[in-house]
Parts: structure tokens; sequence; C-alpha cells
């Protein structure tokens, strides 16, 4: 061979070399690409979703925070009778107490001691509003001396179910109706008191609208705002023709420049379902609001088709949503983490420092605390061994933004309960007891 051969094949295979680790460069930049765009393509996830999808719905083992609630009845909102009249009642309160200097394996906190008896014996009770349902009562708020609470109220013949329930609307039949449920045929009340235990009621503070209307059916599960001089309702409607599974059910406004009214609804929906395939397809209720970063967080309950519940593809059966906006009077942008919750039923949230904290009392996640510092990525906190039903929690400073005045634990609260046999509910309360948490 040659010598100008021998030159020629080296330098082809020095050629081919080179061109092979310039392909291999290449593949690596593609590849480094196609992750760097699969990062940018990909949808974004809340934490709480991020669990569900991966299966990782283990509780933080370490952290033993946990509230405990300590529950009393109110007079006013359900329960009409007197306490110490009833004979049952003193009974109980003396074995409670029993023979002085005998410790006592079961105790009642100081205040109100027949009424938080009276809540362990109300289903031997007399003294209940037969046929009528107190429940989803708002946040507690303070105006002076006063404290003023709105609430779900309802009444009529005992709930005939789905089949034989009436389908006019809510000003048409006006308490001639027949409810498919307790919680049918609903007006928003108010009720004032000066010690949180006794309430009396002020009469309706919002009905629903006339035939054809978003809500000519019902209004009910609200909650309060107090900002910019003005209170600002946020309540859930229905109207009929209804079916429950089917909905829809949306959230809705009014506003008034004094706790007694009178309210102005606003003209259109604030919240309402996304399309099919999400987890809100149906209903979105349940509102609760906090005030954080001048910034308006509603959050809700999203339920979606029956029979195909969905959400980012996967099967999806509860969660909880937010929207958030800039003004109290919305627009409310739903957020593209929603889910923020996985599971819930009723909304029961309360602020905590400057973030948010829940309590989930259903679906996978389910009797456990979580915390969202930020307000959208809750994570887990701790279990937790009861969850008050539409539990509601009075806040220091009555919605102040929580970036500005951080909120401490809330001491008390507000929940609904019933009787035994009995599918109407009542207002109770609660005190709350919590240990040191982590966040």
């Amino acid at each position: 061979m040659h010598k100008k051969e021998v030159i020629i094949i080296k330098k082809y295979f020095l050629l081919m070399f080179c061109y092979s680790i310039l392909m291999a460069c290449h593949t690596q930049i593609n590849t480094n690409v196609g992750k760097e765009n699969k990062k940018l393509d990909a949808p974004k996830r809340s934490a709480a979703f991020q669990r569900y999808q991966s299966g990782n719905l283990e509780f933080e083992a370490e952290n033993q925070f946990f509230p405990r609630f300590s529950y009393a009845l109110t007079t006013g909102l359900g329960y009409f009778g007197n306490p110490l009249k009833d004979t049952l009642i003193t009974e109980k309160l003396k074995a409670y107490k029993g023979p002085s200097g005998v410790p006592q394996l079961v105790k009642l906190r100081k205040t109100q001691q027949p009424l938080r008896a009276a809540y362990h014996l109300r289903h031997g009770l007399e003294g209940f509003k037969e046929n009528t349902t107190f429940r989803d009562v708002t946040s507690p708020i303070k105006i002076g001396d006063t404290y003023h609470v709105w609430y779900s109220k309802s009444w009529g013949v005992p709930p005939v179910g789905q089949k034989n329930g009436s389908q006019e609307s809510y000003q048409d039949i006006k308490g001639d109706w027949k409810r498919i449920y307790s919680w049918d045929y609903v007006s928003i009340w108010h009720a004032t008191s000066k010690d949180t235990y006794h309430w009396k009621e002020q009469g309706i503070a919002i009905e629903p609208g006339p035939k054809g209307s978003f809500d000519d059916r019902c209004v009910f599960t609200p909650d309060i705002l107090v900002a910019n001089g003005k209170y600002y309702m946020y309540y859930q409607v229905a109207h009929s023709p209804h079916v429950y599974k089917e909905g829809p059910h949306s959230i809705a406004m009014a506003w008034a420049d004094n706790p007694n009214g009178p309210w102005t609804k606003s003209k259109d929906l604030i919240v309402t379902p996304s399309k099919p395939g999400y987890f809100d397809s149906k209903k979105v209720h349940d509102p609760s609001i906090i005030v954080k970063g001048g910034k308006y967080y509603l959050y809700y309950k999203g339920d979606g088709e029956y029979d195909n519940r969905k959400q980012f593809g996967e099967p999806f059966y509860i969660g909880w949503g937010v929207a958030i906006s800039d003004k109290p009077e919305g627009p409310f942008i739903k957020s593209d983490l929603n889910p923020v919750v996985v599971g819930g039923h009723e909304v029961v949230i309360f602020p905590y420092k400057s973030g948010v904290c829940g309590i989930v009392r259903q679906g996978p996640e389910l009797f456990s605390m979580q915390y969202a510092a930020d307000g959208l990525n809750f994570e887990m906190v701790s279990h937790v061994t009861d969850v008050p039903h539409a539990g509601t929690f009075f806040r220091q400073g009555n919605y102040r933004d929580i970036d500005l005045f951080p909120a401490k634990f809330p001491k008390w609260g507000l929940s609904h309960s019933y009787r035994l046999g009995s599918r109407e509910a009542f207002i109770i309360r609660y005190d709350v007891g919590f240990g040191k948490m982590k966040h």
C-alpha cells in the first residue's frame, strides 16, 4: 500500500470518528432539550393532587398535632329549650360533678356546663324545632359587642326524596313545598348573640329569586366577608326543576352596607361549574373566603358527573378548589392548580400565620389536617379524630389580610349536628384546643 493511500485511510477514519462524536453530542442535546420541553409542557398540579397521583397518602407520623373540639348546644338556632329546667340535664350535671374531692373520668368545661351536657344528651332532649333545619353557618363576626352569623334554614314537611319532591320555584309555592332533602328550599337567615351560646334570629337576609332566575329554588351554605366598609355574602345557589345529582350548583354574591341589610344580589354568578371531565363539572358549593396578599381566595367544594368522575384523566371523586380575585366583587379566576385538596366534603378552613389550614373528613386523606403556606399547596400536618360538620371559626379582626396580620389559632367556632332518627339539623358551638404546629 502506498504512503498516500495510508494517509487517505487515516483521514477517513478520523473524519468518521469526529462525525460519530458530533452525532452523539447532537443526540444528547436533543434529549436534554426534550426533557426541558417536557418540563415546560408539564401541566401544573397541586401538592395534594401529586400525592393522589403517586399514591403517597401517608400521614406525617412524627408530628403529633391534634386539634380537639369541645361541643355545646346553642339556644335559638334549632334548640329552644331551657337546659336548667330539663331534669335529664340537671341529673347528668350532678353525675358529672360527683361528690366533692372525687376525681371524674368525664369532665365538662366550666363555661356553659348545662349546654355542654345538653349537647351530649341531645338525642333525648325536648325543645328542638321539628321539621326545620338550621345548618351551614358562616364564620362568626363581631361588630361592637355583638356577634353575627348567617346560616341556611329550611322548613316544611319531612323530606320526601327526589321522586316525590316539589319542582316548582321557591317563590311560587312559598312554604307549601315538599322538600327532596332537609336542605332543600333554603333561604339565608341572620342571627345575633352577646355570648355566642344564646342566639336570637333576626329574620331572613337573602331569599331565592323569582321563577326562572339562577337562584329560584335555594340560596344556602353562605360565608361572610368584611372589606372596604362593606359586608359581602358568598353563597351557593340552585334552581328548579332540580335533580340533586345533576346540579348545576353555582356560587353567587350579595353585599350590604350594614350587617342587618338590605342585601343587593349580584346580577351574575361569580363561580360556576367547569366543563365535563373536571372534578367540579356539576357543582361548586360551600364557599369560604380568606384574604391573603391583597387578594381574595374563595375556596369551594367541587363535584362532577356521578357516572364519570375525572380530573386530569384520573378517576376522581370530590375535592376543594379555589378561585382568586383582586376585589371582593370579582372576577374570581379558578386556580390552575385545582383541586388544591383531595376529598374534604364541606370546606372547613381557617387562617393560621400567613397560610391556610384545612380539616378533611372525606376522601383518601380523610381525618387529616393540612396546611398551605401559599394558600394553594396543602401539605399533610396531622391526623385528626373529629371534624365538625361544616365547621367555621371565629377569626380575630374579621377577615384581615393574613400576609399583613398573621392569624393566630382560632379558639372557637360553630357547626351543625343532628338528632338520632332525624334528618333535621341545628347549630352547635365548639371550643378548639391545639398543640404546637410544626409550620
